[in-house]
Protein backbone atom coordinates (compact mmCIF):
# COMPACT_ATOMS: atom_id res chain seq x y z
CA UNK A 1 0.00 0.00 0.00
CA UNK A 2 1.31 3.36 -0.95
CA UNK A 3 0.19 6.55 0.53
CA UNK A 4 0.69 10.17 -1.27
CA UNK A 5 2.48 12.79 -0.44
CA UNK A 6 2.14 11.57 3.29
CA UNK A 7 5.21 13.08 5.40
CA UNK A 8 7.27 11.27 7.85
CA UNK A 9 5.25 12.91 11.07
CA UNK A 10 2.13 12.15 10.09
CA UNK A 11 1.32 8.78 11.54
CA UNK A 12 1.24 7.98 15.06
CA UNK A 13 3.76 6.62 15.94
CA UNK A 14 6.11 8.51 14.04
CA UNK A 15 5.10 11.54 16.06
CA UNK A 16 2.17 13.11 14.43
CA UNK A 17 -1.55 11.23 14.83
CA UNK A 18 -3.61 13.21 17.61
CA UNK A 19 -0.89 15.50 18.10
CA UNK A 20 -1.67 16.50 14.49
CA UNK A 21 -5.48 16.49 14.99
CA UNK A 22 -5.95 12.92 13.01
CA UNK A 23 -5.47 9.74 15.30
CA UNK A 24 -4.17 6.78 13.02
CA UNK A 25 -5.07 3.96 15.25
CA UNK A 26 -4.71 1.18 12.19
CA UNK A 27 -1.49 2.49 10.79
CA UNK A 28 -0.06 2.93 14.63
CA UNK A 29 -1.24 -0.80 15.01
CA UNK A 30 0.38 -2.14 12.13
CA UNK A 31 3.60 -0.59 12.79
CA UNK A 32 3.15 -2.60 16.23
CA UNK A 33 2.81 -5.88 14.11
CA UNK A 34 6.09 -5.63 12.38
CA UNK A 35 8.76 -3.60 11.15
CA UNK A 36 9.17 0.64 11.59
CA UNK A 37 11.29 1.97 9.08
CA UNK A 38 13.05 5.30 10.32
CA UNK A 39 15.21 6.11 7.46
CA UNK A 40 13.54 4.95 4.48
CA UNK A 41 14.75 6.93 1.44
CA UNK A 42 12.68 7.38 -1.71
CA UNK A 43 13.02 9.88 -4.59
CA UNK A 44 11.84 13.80 -5.33
CA UNK A 45 8.67 13.84 -6.70
CA UNK A 46 5.74 10.97 -7.11
CA UNK A 47 6.49 9.56 -10.80
CA UNK A 48 10.39 8.70 -9.84
CA UNK A 49 9.51 7.52 -6.50
CA UNK A 50 6.54 5.03 -8.14
CA UNK A 51 9.19 4.31 -11.12
CA UNK A 52 12.04 3.22 -8.56
CA UNK A 53 9.49 1.04 -7.07
CA UNK A 54 8.32 -0.84 -9.96
CA UNK A 55 11.89 -0.98 -11.37
CA UNK A 56 14.50 -1.01 -8.70
CA UNK A 57 16.13 1.14 -10.57
CA UNK A 58 17.02 4.91 -10.22
CA UNK A 59 14.29 6.42 -12.02
CA UNK A 60 16.65 8.95 -13.95
CA UNK A 61 18.07 5.49 -15.65
CA UNK A 62 14.48 5.50 -16.77
CA UNK A 63 13.32 8.55 -18.17
CA UNK A 64 10.99 9.28 -15.45
CA UNK A 65 13.00 11.66 -13.81
CA UNK A 66 9.90 14.39 -13.24
CA UNK A 67 6.02 13.99 -12.57
CA UNK A 68 4.51 12.94 -15.70
CA UNK A 69 2.05 15.91 -17.50
CA UNK A 70 -1.11 13.96 -18.51
CA UNK A 71 -0.97 14.31 -22.36
CA UNK A 72 2.28 14.61 -22.35
CA UNK A 73 4.96 11.98 -24.04
CA UNK A 74 6.33 10.31 -20.90
CA UNK A 75 5.89 7.54 -18.88
CA UNK A 76 8.00 4.00 -17.77
CA UNK A 77 9.05 2.23 -21.09
CA UNK A 78 8.17 -1.17 -21.69
CA UNK A 79 11.65 -2.17 -22.02
CA UNK A 80 11.74 -1.92 -18.39
CA UNK A 81 10.94 -5.12 -15.84
CA UNK A 82 8.65 -4.16 -13.62
CA UNK A 83 7.61 -5.79 -10.16
CA UNK A 84 4.62 -6.42 -11.27
CA UNK A 85 5.92 -8.44 -14.36
CA UNK A 86 8.29 -10.24 -12.18
CA UNK A 87 5.91 -11.55 -10.42
CA UNK A 88 3.67 -12.66 -13.04
CA UNK A 89 6.52 -14.54 -14.29
CA UNK A 90 6.78 -16.60 -11.11
CA UNK A 91 3.34 -17.47 -10.52
CA UNK A 92 1.26 -14.43 -9.11
CA UNK A 93 -1.85 -13.36 -10.11
CA UNK A 94 -1.20 -9.24 -10.04
CA UNK A 95 -3.50 -6.37 -9.25
CA UNK A 96 -3.40 -2.54 -8.88
CA UNK A 97 -6.14 -0.26 -7.83
CA UNK A 98 -5.40 3.48 -7.54
CA UNK A 99 -2.98 5.84 -8.84
CA UNK A 100 -0.33 5.14 -11.66
CA UNK A 101 1.62 7.90 -12.55
CA UNK A 102 3.86 6.22 -14.87
CA UNK A 103 2.46 6.66 -18.22
CA UNK A 104 -1.18 7.36 -19.57
CA UNK A 105 -0.68 6.08 -23.51
CA UNK A 106 -1.07 2.53 -24.73
CA UNK A 107 1.81 1.01 -24.50
CA UNK A 108 2.49 2.48 -20.90
CA UNK A 109 -0.61 1.49 -18.66
CA UNK A 110 -0.37 -1.06 -15.77
CA UNK A 111 -1.64 -3.35 -17.76
CA UNK A 112 1.26 -3.21 -20.15
CA UNK A 113 3.83 -3.73 -17.60
CA UNK A 114 2.70 -6.87 -16.03
CA UNK A 115 -0.34 -6.47 -13.70
CA UNK A 116 -3.58 -8.57 -15.06
CA UNK A 117 -6.28 -5.87 -14.05
CA UNK A 118 -6.23 -1.96 -12.98
CA UNK A 119 -9.07 0.47 -11.95
CA UNK A 120 -7.91 3.72 -11.19
CA UNK A 121 -6.04 7.18 -12.50
CA UNK A 122 -3.20 7.40 -14.88
CA UNK A 123 -1.82 10.63 -13.80
CA UNK A 124 -1.83 12.75 -10.39
CA UNK A 125 -4.70 13.83 -7.94
CA UNK A 126 -4.65 16.86 -8.89
CA UNK A 127 -6.10 16.99 -12.53
CA UNK A 128 -9.44 15.94 -10.41
CA UNK A 129 -9.68 19.90 -10.35
CA UNK A 130 -8.39 21.01 -13.77
CA UNK A 131 -12.03 21.11 -15.36
CA UNK A 132 -13.20 23.94 -13.33
CA UNK A 133 -9.85 25.82 -13.20
CA UNK A 134 -10.77 29.24 -15.14
CA UNK A 135 -10.00 29.04 -19.12
CA UNK A 136 -9.97 25.48 -19.16
CA UNK A 137 -11.04 24.48 -22.42
CA UNK A 138 -11.64 20.71 -23.11
CA UNK A 139 -10.48 21.51 -26.47
CA UNK A 140 -6.75 21.70 -25.70
CA UNK A 141 -6.42 20.10 -22.83
CA UNK A 142 -7.63 16.40 -22.19
CA UNK A 143 -10.22 15.63 -19.84
CA UNK A 144 -9.20 13.22 -17.44
CA UNK A 145 -10.76 10.19 -16.40
CA UNK A 146 -10.40 6.73 -14.36
CA UNK A 147 -9.60 4.21 -16.43
CA UNK A 148 -10.18 0.07 -16.10
CA UNK A 149 -8.36 -2.09 -18.09
CA UNK A 150 -7.35 -6.15 -17.93
CA UNK A 151 -4.11 -7.46 -19.94
CA UNK A 152 -3.63 -8.03 -23.17
CA UNK A 153 -7.13 -5.87 -23.65
CA UNK A 154 -7.48 -2.26 -24.35
CA UNK A 155 -7.92 -0.35 -21.73
CA UNK A 156 -10.79 1.62 -21.22
CA UNK A 157 -11.96 4.98 -19.95
CA UNK A 158 -14.74 4.73 -17.20
CA UNK A 159 -16.01 8.15 -15.83
CA UNK A 160 -14.42 11.75 -16.07
CA UNK A 161 -12.00 12.64 -12.98
CA UNK A 162 -13.79 15.49 -11.07
CA UNK A 163 -14.00 17.16 -8.01
CA UNK A 164 -17.24 15.78 -7.70
CA UNK A 165 -15.76 11.95 -7.53
CA UNK A 166 -12.47 12.79 -5.91
CA UNK A 167 -13.53 12.06 -1.90
CA UNK A 168 -14.92 8.79 -3.34
CA UNK A 169 -12.22 7.58 -5.04
CA UNK A 170 -9.95 6.33 -2.28
CA UNK A 171 -13.80 4.26 -1.16
CA UNK A 172 -13.60 2.75 -4.35
CA UNK A 173 -9.84 1.63 -4.13
CA UNK A 174 -10.32 0.13 -0.97
CA UNK A 175 -13.60 -1.93 -1.85
CA UNK A 176 -12.21 -3.14 -5.18
CA UNK A 177 -8.90 -4.55 -3.34
CA UNK A 178 -11.34 -5.88 -0.68
CA UNK A 179 -13.11 -7.79 -3.60
CA UNK A 180 -9.76 -9.25 -4.94
CA UNK A 181 -8.65 -10.28 -1.70
CA UNK A 182 -11.92 -11.71 -1.04
CA UNK A 183 -11.65 -13.66 -4.73
CA UNK A 184 -8.45 -14.85 -4.58
CA UNK A 185 -7.70 -15.71 -1.09
CA UNK A 186 -8.66 -19.44 -1.65
CA UNK A 187 -6.34 -19.53 -4.52
CA UNK A 188 -4.03 -21.77 -5.44
CA UNK A 189 -1.91 -19.27 -6.91
CA UNK A 190 -0.68 -16.65 -4.77
CA UNK A 191 -1.57 -13.10 -5.59
CA UNK A 192 0.60 -9.65 -5.64
CA UNK A 193 -1.92 -6.38 -4.89
CA UNK A 194 -0.64 -3.34 -5.27
CA UNK A 195 -3.11 -0.68 -3.68
CA UNK A 196 -2.35 2.73 -4.72
CA UNK A 197 -4.33 5.19 -2.35
CA UNK A 198 -5.05 8.82 -3.63
CA UNK A 199 -4.93 10.52 -0.12
CA UNK A 200 -3.42 12.19 1.24
CA UNK A 201 -2.55 14.19 -2.17
CA UNK A 202 -4.39 17.53 -2.57
CA UNK A 203 -7.17 18.81 -3.44
CA UNK A 204 -7.98 17.74 0.02
CA UNK A 205 -11.52 16.68 -0.66
CA UNK A 206 -12.60 13.86 2.12
CA UNK A 207 -15.36 11.45 1.66
CA UNK A 208 -19.08 12.71 2.80
CA UNK A 209 -18.70 9.98 5.92
CA UNK A 210 -15.15 11.75 6.86
CA UNK A 211 -15.78 15.38 6.52
CA UNK A 212 -15.90 17.12 9.54
CA UNK A 213 -14.68 13.46 11.16
CA UNK A 214 -11.40 15.46 12.39
CA UNK A 215 -13.14 18.78 13.69
CA UNK A 216 -9.16 19.78 11.98
CA UNK A 217 -9.88 20.83 8.45
CA UNK A 218 -10.83 18.81 5.69
CA UNK A 219 -6.84 18.12 5.31
CA UNK A 220 -7.03 15.94 8.75
CA UNK A 221 -10.28 14.61 7.86
CA UNK A 222 -8.42 12.89 4.93
CA UNK A 223 -5.83 11.73 7.21
CA UNK A 224 -8.72 9.82 9.50
CA UNK A 225 -10.15 8.57 6.41
CA UNK A 226 -6.99 7.35 5.00
CA UNK A 227 -6.26 5.12 8.11
CA UNK A 228 -9.61 3.97 7.87
CA UNK A 229 -9.43 2.93 4.56
CA UNK A 230 -5.89 1.03 5.14
CA UNK A 231 -7.53 -0.97 8.23
CA UNK A 232 -10.53 -2.20 5.43
CA UNK A 233 -7.64 -3.59 3.58
CA UNK A 234 -5.67 -5.32 6.78
CA UNK A 235 -9.23 -6.22 8.17
CA UNK A 236 -10.31 -8.00 4.67
CA UNK A 237 -6.91 -10.42 5.06
CA UNK A 238 -8.33 -10.91 8.45
CA UNK A 239 -11.71 -11.70 7.40
CA UNK A 240 -9.67 -14.06 4.30
CA UNK A 241 -7.96 -16.33 6.87
CA UNK A 242 -4.60 -15.30 4.99
CA UNK A 243 -3.32 -12.17 7.05
CA UNK A 244 -0.68 -14.93 8.63
CA UNK A 245 0.57 -15.53 4.91
CA UNK A 246 0.87 -11.87 3.40
CA UNK A 247 3.57 -10.01 3.51
CA UNK A 248 2.06 -6.25 3.91
CA UNK A 249 4.14 -3.19 2.95
CA UNK A 250 3.26 -0.05 3.60
CA UNK A 251 5.26 3.42 2.62
CA UNK A 252 4.46 6.86 0.93
CA UNK A 253 5.74 7.69 -2.34
CA UNK A 254 7.67 11.59 -0.79
CA UNK A 255 7.39 13.80 1.62
CA UNK A 256 4.51 16.74 1.58
CA UNK A 257 3.66 19.29 -1.47
CA UNK A 258 3.36 22.87 -0.79
CA UNK A 259 1.08 23.80 -2.99
CA UNK A 260 -1.97 23.80 0.15
CA UNK A 261 0.97 25.82 2.37
CA UNK A 262 0.52 25.81 5.00
CA UNK A 263 -2.28 23.27 5.29
CA UNK A 264 -0.13 20.52 4.14
CA UNK A 265 1.44 17.05 5.58
CA UNK A 266 4.01 16.98 8.55
CA UNK A 267 7.22 16.05 7.81
CA UNK A 268 8.26 15.45 11.48
CA UNK A 269 12.08 17.05 12.57
CA UNK A 270 12.52 17.65 9.11
CA UNK A 271 12.63 20.47 6.57
CA UNK A 272 12.04 20.44 2.84
CA UNK A 273 9.14 19.61 0.54
CA UNK A 274 8.65 17.92 -2.78
CA UNK A 275 11.17 18.31 -5.30
CA UNK A 276 13.55 18.71 -2.83
CA UNK A 277 16.46 16.51 -1.46
CA UNK A 278 15.79 17.25 2.19
CA UNK A 279 14.98 15.17 4.35
CA UNK A 280 11.75 16.12 5.01
CA UNK A 281 10.72 15.64 0.94
CA UNK A 282 12.69 12.60 0.25
CA UNK A 283 12.25 10.34 4.04
CA UNK A 284 8.80 9.02 4.76
CA UNK A 285 7.18 6.32 6.80
CA UNK A 286 7.96 2.37 5.80
CA UNK A 287 6.18 -0.39 7.42
CA UNK A 288 6.82 -3.87 6.89
CA UNK A 289 4.54 -6.71 8.79
CA UNK A 290 5.31 -10.56 7.66
CA UNK A 291 4.15 -13.24 10.54
CA UNK A 292 6.82 -15.67 11.18
CA UNK A 293 10.05 -13.89 9.05
CA UNK A 294 9.19 -9.86 10.62
CA UNK A 295 9.25 -9.92 14.45
CA UNK A 296 6.66 -7.55 15.72
CA UNK A 297 7.33 -4.27 17.44
CA UNK A 298 10.73 -3.55 16.05
CA UNK A 299 12.11 -0.29 14.92
CA UNK A 300 15.28 0.01 12.62
CA UNK A 301 16.89 3.20 11.77
CA UNK A 302 18.88 1.85 9.03
CA UNK A 303 18.91 3.49 5.49
CA UNK A 304 17.16 1.40 2.85
CA UNK A 305 15.62 3.06 -0.42
CA UNK A 306 12.67 2.57 -2.42
CA UNK A 307 14.63 0.85 -4.87
CA UNK A 308 14.94 -2.06 -2.63
CA UNK A 309 12.03 -3.07 -2.40
CA UNK A 310 11.62 -4.47 -5.74
CA UNK A 311 14.20 -6.95 -4.98
CA UNK A 312 13.50 -7.51 -1.42
CA UNK A 313 9.42 -8.40 -2.69
CA UNK A 314 10.73 -10.39 -5.34
CA UNK A 315 13.28 -12.88 -3.68
CA UNK A 316 10.40 -12.92 -0.46
CA UNK A 317 8.65 -14.31 -3.60
CA UNK A 318 11.25 -16.64 -5.06
CA UNK A 319 11.04 -14.80 -8.06
CA UNK A 320 14.14 -13.73 -9.71
CA UNK A 321 14.95 -9.76 -10.74
CA UNK A 322 16.29 -9.05 -14.26
CA UNK A 323 20.30 -9.76 -14.86
CA UNK A 324 20.18 -8.18 -18.30
CA UNK A 325 20.83 -4.60 -16.97
CA UNK A 326 21.72 -1.97 -14.56
CA UNK A 327 20.11 -2.38 -11.27
CA UNK A 328 19.99 -0.18 -8.00
CA UNK A 329 18.44 -1.82 -5.35
CA UNK A 330 19.38 -4.46 -3.17
CA UNK A 331 17.25 -7.22 -1.36
CA UNK A 332 16.84 -6.11 2.38
CA UNK A 333 15.70 -9.67 3.45
CA UNK A 334 18.44 -10.34 6.04
CA UNK A 335 17.19 -7.25 7.43
CA UNK A 336 13.90 -7.63 7.68
CA UNK A 337 14.36 -11.04 9.03
CA UNK A 338 16.45 -9.87 11.73
CA UNK A 339 19.47 -11.72 10.14
CA UNK A 340 21.69 -9.21 9.99
CA UNK A 341 22.11 -6.04 11.96
CA UNK A 342 22.50 -3.62 8.95
CA UNK A 343 21.64 -2.12 5.98
CA UNK A 344 22.85 -3.76 2.67
CA UNK A 345 23.28 -0.28 1.25
CA UNK A 346 25.35 2.79 2.79
CA UNK A 347 23.94 5.77 0.74
CA UNK A 348 21.76 7.52 -1.94
CA UNK A 349 22.06 9.63 -5.07
CA UNK A 350 19.05 11.82 -5.40
CA UNK A 351 18.39 13.38 -9.20
CA UNK A 352 15.87 15.90 -10.40
CA UNK A 353 15.75 15.31 -13.88
CA UNK A 354 19.19 14.70 -15.32
CA UNK A 355 20.83 17.09 -12.17
CA UNK A 356 22.62 15.49 -9.25
CA UNK A 357 20.89 17.27 -6.05
CA UNK A 358 22.65 15.13 -3.46
CA UNK A 359 24.38 12.24 -2.05
CA UNK A 360 23.33 10.52 1.30
CA UNK A 361 26.81 8.50 2.70
CA UNK A 362 25.40 6.84 6.12
CA UNK A 363 24.70 9.79 8.32
CA UNK A 364 26.00 12.57 6.00
CA UNK A 365 24.40 14.66 3.61
CA UNK A 366 26.60 16.65 1.05
CA UNK A 367 24.60 18.79 -1.08
CA UNK A 368 25.89 19.66 -4.99
CA UNK A 369 23.28 22.41 -5.30
CA UNK A 370 21.98 25.06 -3.52
CA UNK A 371 18.65 23.32 -2.77
CA UNK A 372 15.61 25.20 -1.03
CA UNK A 373 13.76 23.84 1.56
CA UNK A 374 11.43 27.12 1.78
CA UNK A 375 8.03 26.07 1.00
CA UNK A 376 7.15 28.57 -1.40
CA UNK A 377 10.86 28.44 -3.25
CA UNK A 378 12.13 25.54 -4.65
CA UNK A 379 14.45 26.90 -6.62
CA UNK A 380 18.59 25.60 -6.85
CA UNK A 381 20.98 27.86 -7.10
CA UNK A 382 25.29 27.41 -8.19
CA UNK A 383 27.11 26.49 -5.01
CA UNK A 384 31.31 27.48 -4.76
CA UNK A 385 31.62 24.44 -3.08
CA UNK A 386 29.14 21.86 -1.72
CA UNK A 387 27.30 21.62 1.47
CA UNK A 388 27.82 19.31 4.28
CA UNK A 389 24.95 18.14 7.17
CA UNK A 390 24.91 15.50 9.85
CA UNK A 391 21.20 14.25 9.42
CA UNK A 392 21.12 12.48 12.55
CA UNK A 393 22.71 15.15 14.75
CA UNK A 394 21.23 17.52 12.67
CA UNK A 395 17.86 16.50 11.03
CA UNK A 396 16.86 19.80 9.95
CA UNK A 397 19.97 20.13 8.11
CA UNK A 398 20.95 23.74 9.52
CA UNK A 399 24.40 23.54 10.34
CA UNK A 400 26.62 23.43 7.46
CA UNK A 401 30.14 21.42 8.49
CA UNK A 402 31.94 21.55 5.23
CA UNK A 403 35.03 23.16 6.47
CA UNK A 404 35.88 20.71 8.49
CA UNK A 405 34.52 17.42 6.47
CA UNK A 406 35.49 17.72 3.34
CA UNK A 407 36.85 13.98 3.73
CA UNK A 408 32.86 12.98 3.14
CA UNK A 409 33.59 13.88 -0.66
CA UNK A 410 35.77 10.74 -1.39
CA UNK A 411 32.75 8.24 -0.29
CA UNK A 412 30.44 11.26 -1.91
CA UNK A 413 32.50 10.67 -5.42
CA UNK A 414 32.89 7.51 -5.14
CA UNK A 415 28.88 6.54 -5.44
CA UNK A 416 28.78 8.84 -7.74
CA UNK A 417 31.22 7.67 -10.35
CA UNK A 418 30.24 4.07 -9.96
CA UNK A 419 26.77 5.10 -10.92
CA UNK A 420 28.18 7.37 -13.85
CA UNK A 421 30.23 3.99 -15.21
CA UNK A 422 26.79 1.82 -15.08
CA UNK A 423 25.32 4.98 -17.23
CA UNK A 424 28.22 4.96 -19.83
CA UNK A 425 27.43 1.08 -19.83
CA UNK A 426 24.12 1.17 -20.33
CA UNK A 427 22.87 4.55 -21.62
CA UNK A 428 19.38 6.36 -20.10
CA UNK A 429 15.86 6.15 -21.14
CA UNK A 430 15.35 9.59 -22.19
CA UNK A 431 11.38 11.12 -21.32
CA UNK A 432 8.60 9.29 -23.67
CA UNK A 433 11.82 7.30 -25.20
CA UNK A 434 12.09 3.12 -25.61
CA UNK A 435 15.62 1.81 -24.64
CA UNK A 436 18.07 3.07 -23.45
CA UNK A 437 20.46 5.25 -25.44
CA UNK A 438 24.34 7.28 -24.99
CA UNK A 439 23.53 10.02 -22.66
CA UNK A 440 24.61 12.24 -19.65
CA UNK A 441 23.96 13.61 -16.86
CA UNK A 442 24.33 16.94 -14.95
CA UNK A 443 27.00 16.44 -12.34
CA UNK A 444 27.39 20.14 -10.39
CA UNK A 445 31.27 20.98 -9.98
CA UNK A 446 32.12 19.10 -13.04
CA UNK A 447 31.52 19.68 -16.65
CA UNK A 448 31.12 16.45 -18.96
CA UNK A 449 35.17 17.15 -20.58
CA UNK A 450 36.07 17.13 -16.73
CA UNK A 451 34.03 14.07 -16.19
CA UNK A 452 34.94 11.70 -18.48
CA UNK A 453 39.13 12.68 -18.13
CA UNK A 454 38.19 11.38 -14.74
CA UNK A 455 36.38 8.58 -15.71
CA UNK A 456 39.51 7.54 -18.12
CA UNK A 457 42.48 8.10 -15.25
CA UNK A 458 40.20 5.18 -13.16
CA UNK A 459 39.62 3.37 -16.01
CA UNK A 460 43.51 3.50 -16.61
CA UNK A 461 44.52 3.08 -13.11
CA UNK A 462 42.12 0.13 -12.70
CA UNK A 463 44.05 -1.34 -15.72
CA UNK A 464 47.72 -0.83 -14.43
CA UNK A 465 46.78 -2.12 -11.05
CA UNK A 466 45.20 -5.77 -12.91
CA UNK A 467 48.22 -5.79 -15.40
CA UNK A 468 50.35 -5.78 -11.42
CA UNK A 469 48.46 -8.34 -10.59
CA UNK A 470 48.88 -10.56 -13.41
CA UNK A 471 52.14 -9.79 -13.67
CA UNK A 472 53.21 -10.72 -10.11
CA UNK A 473 51.04 -13.70 -10.19
CA UNK A 474 53.32 -16.68 -8.91
CA UNK A 475 56.35 -14.59 -7.70
CA UNK A 476 58.16 -14.86 -4.32
CA UNK A 477 58.74 -11.86 -2.62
Amino acid sequence: MLSDNLGFGELGVYGGGVLRGAPTPRLDQLAGEGLRFTNFNVEVECTPSRSALMTGRHPVRSGTWRAANAGLPGGLAPWEVTIAETLSKAGYDTAMFGKWHLGDSPGRYPTDQGFDHWWGFPFSTDVASHSVQVGFDPKVAKIPHLMEGVRDEPVREVEPYTVDNRPLIDERIAAKSIAYIREHAGSERPFFLFVSWSLVHHPYLPHPDFDGRSGNGAFADTMVEHDYRTGQVLDALEEAGIADDTLVIYASDNGPDSAHYPVVSNSGPYRGYLGSAFEGSVRTPLIVRWPGKVAPGRTTNEIVAMVDLFPTVANAAGARVPGDREFDGVDQGPLLRGEAEGSLREGMLFFSGRTLLAVKWRRFKVFLTGDDPAPRDRAWRRLWAPIMYNVEQDPREEVDITHHNLWLLQPAVRQIYEFLFSVEKEGLILPGGKKPEPSALEIPFQGNDEIERSMSAIKWKVIKQKVREALSFGREE
